[in-house]
This record gives structure tokens, C-alpha cells and sequence, in this order.
């Protein structure tokens, strides 16, 4: 049977530049390490789908300057913002593009 489990880097490598990632938004389940990992090998140029909206993640990938496109409901940090401030300066500044799927 072939092996499932490998290392944080390599299952990182897997997404390239200009990859389509899909990610739900619960502040308990966001994979960070994950998420740092891509920021750390330079991915770019990502278009990140928030199922039933975005939140820490979505945020944190705008801010490292990792993504183009946002494609979502909303993006916020639950009870602790009501709007993801990478988010919300990186639309504000022309720096994402926003795609609205409510």
C-alpha cells in the first residue's frame, strides 16, 4: 500500500503558483502550518475560494501578499473582527480582486 503520510514540505510543494485553493472558514481547523509553509516557498499569484466565507486563512494568505484572487462571501476573524484587515486594505488598495458568491 502506498504511503499517505510525508512531510510539511512536500505536501506544500504540491501547490504551485496560480493554484486554485478551496478553504472554509473556522478558526479551529485552519491549517496554518500549511498556509506558512506556502508563504515561506514563495507560492504566489493564488485564487483562494472561502466555502461559506473566509477567515484567518484567507486573511493571512492576503497579507503575505500570496494571493490575486479572492473569491467568497466574507472574510472576517469571527467574534474577533468584523472584517479581515489584510482583506480589507488589500481590496480597498487595489492589490486583490474580490469575486463576491453570496
Amino acid at each position: 500500500m502506498r504511503e499517505k503520510l510525508t512531510t510539511l514540505e512536500k505536501a506544500a510543494a504540491t501547490i504551485q503558483s496560480g493554484a486554485h485553493l478551496v478553504m472554509t472558514a473556522n478558526l479551529q481547523r485552519a491549517p496554518m502550518a500549511l498556509l506558512r509553509q506556502l508563504v515561506r516557498q514563495g507560492t504566489d499569484k493564488l485564487r483562494v475560494v472561502g466555502v461559506v466565507g473566509g477567515d484567518l486563512n484567507i486573511d493571512f494568505l492576503v497579507g503575505a501578499g500570496a494571493v490575486n484572487i479572492v473569491d467568497t462571501c466574507s472574510v472576517t476573524l469571527g467574534e474577533f473582527a468584523r472584517t479581515g484587515p489584510n482583506f480589507s486594505r488589500y481590496v480597498l488598495a487595489h492589490r486583490i480582486r474580490s469575486m463576491d458568491n453570496t
